[in-house]
């Protein structure tokens, strides 16, 4: 091989590896992002407080009506001797201040978790849900919901230039293989290993550096693996087309 032809073998290598770098970086964040998308979602509450007592019977009429409710996951009573025992245990000074209003000032309230898909239209559902009863008030986390929506759009950003990248690829393939003659196949076929190779030492490089992340499982979660070998299997393609165009033997 002559030392151009080395030189573009290797520029090659390197546009593998960098392939594998930026493909398994897309995965990783994607799936960071979808992952802490959904815990967050499945600790997302609203909470409905009532506006005075109800009897047990009463509370459970109420309860079977909000998990008829469209969109909603679950539903969970909460009695003002509840709530009071709650806050004894989180916030005992403040729970000693209330006793002075009376022997047990706080609401019963309902705890609704709402399908993730209500969140795209949460003052839509909320609304459904105020005219389910006479709340005194309903309460929710507004900052919560924008992170989840934006984890929401993030990952399907993701997601969508990783399968326009990867169409791309195998446009640039399907062009390759117009060009390809039987010979120049077969010579491609040693350089698309090692482009596999090299895309696979990018993406190891990427998750070696975010490693540590695995302590914190509410964030980590390893890509899918057939994804993975996706993105392999691009890079390889990658090498393989390129070496048509580009690479002298």
């Amino acid at each position: 091989m002559s030392s151009e032809g080395r030189i573009r073998v290797a520029s090659l290598l390197a546009l593998a590896a960098a392939a594998g770098l930026a493909g398994e970086t897309l995965l990783l964040v994607e799936r960071h992002c979808a992952r802490l998308e959904s815990s967050l979602s499945d600790d997302f509450r609203m909470v409905a407080f009532m506006s005075a007592s109800l009897e047990e019977s009463r509370a459970k009429v109420l309860e079977e009506k909000l998990r008829a409710a469209p969109d909603v996951l679950d539903v969970r009573y909460i009695s003002a001797d509840e709530a009071l025992a709650a806050l004894k245990r989180e916030d005992p000074e403040l729970a000693e201040s209330t006793a002075l209003v009376g022997d047990n000032p706080l609401p019963a309230a309902f705890e609704v978790r709402p399908a993730p898909r209500a969140l795209t239209r949460l003052g839509e559902w909320i609304d459904g849900i105020r005219r389910l009863s006479e709340w005194s008030d309903l309460r929710w986390k507004p900052g919560q919901v924008q992170t989840i929506l934006r984890l929401r759009f993030y990952s399907y950003l993701l997601r969508v230039a990783l399968s326009t990248l990867l169409c791309l690829i195998a446009a640039l393939a399907l062009g390759s293989l117009r060009l390809a003659a039987s010979g120049a196949a077969s010579k491609g076929a040693g350089l698309a290993l090692w482009a596999a190779a090299a895309g696979a030492g990018g993406a190891a490089f990427v998750l070696a550096m975010a490693w540590p992340l695995h302590r914190d499982e509410l964030l980590w979660a390893w890509p899918d693996p057939l994804a993975q070998l996706a993105l392999i299997g691009a890079c390889a393609t990658l090498g393989w087309s390129l070496s048509l165009w580009r690479a002298e033997y």
